[in-house]
């Protein structure tokens, strides 16, 4: 028997089916967690924020459209869910990551200790990363989400996805070099995010372009 798709089983949630949506859960919850998690750094709040995107999904299901790939449009909800979970506590709260919150692929005989403290350090600086810049590199470097597709959920365009994508890399290499400098905090330039339906994403695409996204080429 073939496995359903995201979308024929949120197509059957909504003619009634009891375990259809559970299931969606089960497959998503995971990477929902470690998106809440790398943007927020701690992992109570991780866990609050996946919860409010999964609650927030199931009020809105009847508002997906095939267009988007149910994945992505998980994703905005989870990034909303994220920066508002951010925004009422107003600060980053870093706990320690286990290796599974951190979503380690250990090498046999490789030191767990280094690998978890070298870890740690990224997700340290990172949560010290301006929050606009912080979800991009996050959705971009680390979820590997196409240019395009990571415009489609924060609502911004492309250009300007790139350029929060290298002035985060910026930002977190000077976390990283030196963690006493202050990061400046942006003068926000969009309204608080909203759901809606966005184009899917293809986990196989390349993730970003290192150069300076002020100019790029095509756009």
């Amino acid at each position: 028997m073939s496995v359903p798709s995201d979308e024929a089983l949120l197509a059957a949630h909504l003619r009634g089916d009891p375990r259809a949506f559970g299931e969606l859960v089960a497959r998503h919850e995971r990477r929902i967690y470690g998106l809440c998690l790398r943007i927020l750094g701690n992992r109570e709040d991780a866990e609050d924020a996946a919860q409010e995107a999964f609650l927030a999904a199931l009020r809105k299901a009847s508002s997906f459209r095939k267009a988007a790939a149910f994945s992505t449009w998980l994703y905005r909800i989870a990034v909303n869910a994220a920066t508002d979970q951010a925004r009422r506590r107003g600060r980053a709260r870093l706990t320690a990551l286990d290796p599974e919150d951190a979503g380690l692929a250990v090498a046999p005989g490789s030191d767990l200790g280094e690998v978890v403290a070298s870890t740690v350090t990224v997700q340290t600086a990172l949560t010290q990363v301006p929050e606009e810049f912080r979800v991009a590199v996050v959705l971009c470097d680390l979820y590997r989400v196409p240019y395009a597709d990571a415009a489609q959920i924060l609502e911004v365009p492309v250009g300007t996805v790139k350029s929060r994508v290298f002035r985060g890399r910026s930002a977190l290499a000077d976390r990283l070099t030196d963690p006493t400098e202050p990061t400046p905090t942006p003068t926000p330039t969009r309204p608080p995010l909203r759901v809606v339906n966005t184009a899917g994403t293809d986990p196989r695409s390349p993730a970003s372009d290192p150069r300076d996204p002020d100019h790029p080429p095509g756009e």
